[in-house]
């Protein structure tokens, strides 16, 4: 008789901490799923709002929030929209391309494990799949990916990953660094917005300007202080249209802390200011990029800048990368508006 009750009650906590254990697993999301996980893709992405991706190098992470039509930041910042765009395609067509062979599982597991770029996928609010991206198979046809869903765990078993009628690492799709995502816009202005442009050039102030928008057809010209009595209007017009849509082209991966500090020391090369008619006010400073190997010019001379490209410290601090191409048309001096019809 007491062997019976012992053996019920061995039963009876067996039962129970084995229901423990469930419990715990399952609230903790440490549990794996029965079987292989393989559903990576999500076809509705409409019902995605948020998307979260970090690494196990160290880096800062991204997160991503849907914020009306457009994707923002949880902090409501601008972003790159195509690099969202790209995550959704790629989670809406992503297929297997083959399971991972059995004798290699604990190997790839391991390796997901140790070096991996992790995105949590959030559906109306609420987290619903996590994947952990690996390397790339030898023939750079697939990549080595991990599945945690929700509410079944954690996949046993990897799978090889692809795109169809994509080729590379699926992995460069999924950018751990804030800085690529930040957006590049530096002046977007409806020419009708624009109050003043004042534009100063430190090394040849008597070439400084300022124009002013009276009026949708009528403006006013100074130079320094002085006011330009004669210009050609149609230039001012297209001279303000330039301010359209102006982008940098790429942050800053090349100078140091201190470099910077010391380039935002220096003088520089123009100083671009504009307000619109509400009174907002958005403006750049422009420093010269020293010729980072050597380049003769047309003159037959070592060029000491940069004659593709600038330096363009923001309203708030950061410098970037801008084209000449792209700023050129912004960098005039007060001669430019005397037009064609002046001597």
């Amino acid at each position: 008789m007491k062997n019976i009750k012992t053996i019920i009650i061995i039963l009876v906590l067996g039962g129970l901490a084995f229901a423990a254990y469930t419990l715990s697993g399952k609230s903790t999301g440490s549990n794996l799923a029965d079987e292989a996980l393989s559903d990576f893709a999500i076809k509705d992405t409409a019902s995605i709002d948020k998307l979260v991706l970090t690494d196990t190098e160290g880096n800062p992470g991204v997160t991503v929030v849907r914020n009306g039509g457009t994707w923002t930041t949880e902090d409501g910042d601008c972003v790159q929209q195509h690099l969202v765009h790209t995550l959704l395609e790629t989670i809406k067509y992503i297929k297997v391309k083959s399971p991972v062979t059995k004798g290699s599982i604990e190997t790839i597991n391991k390796s997901l494990a140790a070096h991996n770029k992790k995105m949590e996928i959030y559906q109306n609010g609420k987290l619903t799949k996590t994947w952990y991206v690996g390397d790339p198979t030898q023939d750079q046809y697939g990549t080595f990916m991990l599945l945690k869903d929700e509410e079944k765990g954690k996949s046993p078993e990897p799978f090889i990953m692809h795109l169809p009628n994509m080729y590379g690492n699926l992995s460069t799709r999924f950018i751990t660094s804030p800085l690529p995502f930040r957006c590049s816009e530096v002046f977007k202005y409806d020419p009708i917005d624009i109050a003043s442009v004042e534009v100063t050039i430190p090394d040849s102030s008597h070439l400084n300007y300022k124009v002013v928008a009276n009026s949708e057809n009528s403006f006013s010209l100074f130079n320094n202080d002085t006011a330009v009595e004669l210009f050609d209007t149609a230039q001012i017009r297209n001279y303000l249209v330039g301010f359209r849509k102006v982008h940098f082209e790429n942050h800053n991966y090349t100078l140091s802390e201190e470099s910077v500090d010391s380039l935002k020391q220096s003088t520089p090369y123009y100083t671009i200011k504009v307000t619109s008619k509400d009174g907002d006010s958005k403006g750049v400073k422009i420093y010269r990029r020293k010729q980072l190997y050597e380049k003769i010019g047309l003159d037959g001379e070592f060029l000491e800048f940069d004659q593709d490209r600038i330096w363009v410290e923001l309203e708030n601090g950061e410098v970037v990368v801008g084209q000449y191409y792209v700023f050129g048309k912004l960098m005039r001096n007060v001669r430019f508006f005397e037009g064609p019809q002046f001597p």
